[in-house]
């Protein structure tokens, strides 16, 4: 029974024994586990261009933290279940990735992505362990990615020229709290994130799944500029915290927002920068950014 309510809660579901994990990557938080879900969630195919008072993160962050909204749905799922389980959700040591590979339900795109055959690469994935042995569901997997190179192409950054490299990608060195090189802060373009190489592959063209009420476009889907600079950590993440972009804090988005700020020669903000400049509770990674952008938006400020 944990296979069909999880498949009716989910938008696909797989099964593997744990030992199959095991013998290609041991983990110890396996250990007293007989099987792994592996459960897949679709959420929608929705951009957000940024306005002039603000701005937005990846895709993924426009609906509720799916951490928070998967696990929610596994325990409701299997609550009236006599089932010893534990339901994880990307924070842990198990490779959720190569578990969905094993399911056949989902392939490892050149992008670094999964891909599914319905969904594309929009979707989040969960696993839920089970004590108890479970008969394997496992498809064989015949799609790939071929002869494709579309995502290596669009790459502004080359990450993917030979293989996925994370501290080249966008998406890798926008969530790091560290100064930006020049470069690094030209190519910027989102709060956090970057969606270009998901945005650009074929097999996410028409796909848009929008049946789970909580990953859906919401208000806060868009991060309000002015917010940034005055709001404490605590408002902030009282108006904006339901959401997964905040988890690297309120000082990192508006670095970032600084970065995007400088693309679009926007310089409405420029006193503000120079408050956070001078003021003690921002730490120096992000003073070095701010005045480093500042002084090139200065030049547009005439």
């Amino acid at each position: 029974m944990v296979y069909e309510k999880l498949k009716e809660a989910f938008d696909f579901v797989g099964t593997i024994d744990a030992d199959r994990y095991q013998s290609i990557k041991f983990d110890y938080n396996l250990v007293g586990y007989e099987s792994i879900f592996v459960v897949g969630l679709g959420y929608p195919n929705t951009y957000l261009k940024h306005e002039n008072d603000k701005l937005t993160a990846s895709m993924y962050t426009y609906g509720y933290d799916y951490h928070d909204v998967m696990r929610s749905m596994m325990h409701e799922a299997l609550k009236e279940l006599n089932v010893d389980y534990k339901a994880l959700v990307d924070n842990h040591t198990i490779n959720e990735r190569k578990c969905l590979e094993m399911t056949g339900l989902a392939f490892h795109g050149k992008n670094n992505l999964m891909i599914h055959k319905d969904l594309g690469s929009f979707f989040f994935i969960g696993l839920v362990l089970t004590k108890e042995k479970y008969p394997e569901v496992i498809e064989e997997n015949k799609l790939s990615c071929g002869d494709c190179t579309i995502c290596i192409k669009a790459c502004p950054v080359g990450a993917l020229d030979n293989g996925f490299d994370w501290p080249t990608c966008i998406s890798g060195y926008n969530q790091e709290k560290r100064a930006l090189t020049d470069y690094e802060i030209s190519k910027n373009a989102l709060l956090m994130g970057c969606d270009i190489c998901q945005r650009v592959c074929p097999y996410n063209k028409g796909v848009n799944s929008t049946r789970v009420e909580a990953f859906r476009e919401k208000p806060t889907s868009y991060v309000i500029i002015q917010d940034l600079f005055d709001l404490t950590n605590k408002e902030f993440m009282e108006k904006y915290g339901k959401h997964a972009y905040t988890w690297r804090g309120k000082t990192l988005l508006l670095r970032n927002a600084l970065t995007i700020l400088l693309r679009q020669k926007n310089v409405a903000y420029n006193d503000l920068i120079r408050q956070t400049i001078i003021d003690p509770k921002y730490p120096d990674w992000y003073k070095e950014d701010a005045q480093n952008i500042l002084n090139k938006l200065e030049k547009f400020d005439i």
